[in-house]
């Protein structure tokens, strides 16, 4: 190990009991997610991230290793906690279209609440993360995959039990529907921005509304 990877671990074991150590690093990742967000992670340095968090390259591998060690704790947490919430949502009692609302409202209101966070992660093609990994079948891919697959596998069931159920009707299978809605919602990283013209809340409750009950008003009298 080199000696500023040996000083990064001393400190990261210290970490618990310093708070300026810790307000520091989550000061690094608020930036990081800044960068991220803005320039995506093939083209973002770790100069970048130490200019944005208003400090040179050096100091900034005092608290971390490398890009993707940083990419991978600026998504993890809010993924994380994005999925226990859909899988809770998905395993509940309540009716296909309540927990669908739920679902769509949950998703949208994540996004701002960890912003920018999740939507570091969906802008990003999962196959060229993997080019940039610390191996071509690395761990964090594995783990790419499975939070991937939670997700939809939750969305997938609620849109299952709903088309058994009848209280949703489509020609389309579960998967596609379940890919679609998510697709739909992954793609407001392009335009959504917190304390805008609707918050978060708002647009869940509208998208879930388009969602389930179509677009089309009354004929024309």
């Amino acid at each position: 190990m080199s000696s500023i990877g040996s000083r990064r671990a001393a400190a990261a074991a210290a970490a618990a009991d310093s708070p300026a150590y810790q307000e520091r690093r989550d000061a690094i990742r608020a930036a990081a997610g800044r960068v991220f967000h803005r320039q995506g992670f093939a083209a973002t340095k770790l100069t970048d991230v130490a200019e944005e968090a208003g400090m040179d390259r050096a100091s900034l591998y005092y608290y971390v290793g490398s890009k993707e060690q940083l990419f991978r704790e600026v998504v993890a947490d809010a993924a994380s906690a994005n999925i226990v919430d859909a899988e809770r949502i998905a395993q509940s009692e309540a009716p296909a279209r309540e927990k669908l609302t739920l679902l769509i409202g949950s998703l949208m209101t994540s996004f701002e609440r960890h912003f920018p966070y999740l939507y570091v992660l969906v802008q990003e093609d999962f196959q060229k993360l993997n080019h940039h990994a610390d191996q071509p079948d690395s761990e964090w891919m594995a783990v790419l995959r499975d939070w991937n697959d939670r997700y939809v596998n939750a969305v997938k069931s609620v849109i299952s039990q709903g088309l058994r159920s009848g209280e949703l009707r489509s020609s389309l299978p579960a998967g596609i529907i379940a890919n679609a809605l998510i697709g739909m919602m992954d793609s407001s990283h392009v335009w959504f921005r917190p304390n805008g013209m609707m918050d978060a809340a708002e647009i869940g409750a509208g998208m879930a509304d388009m969602l389930l009950d179509g677009l089309a008003g009354s004929p024309p009298s």
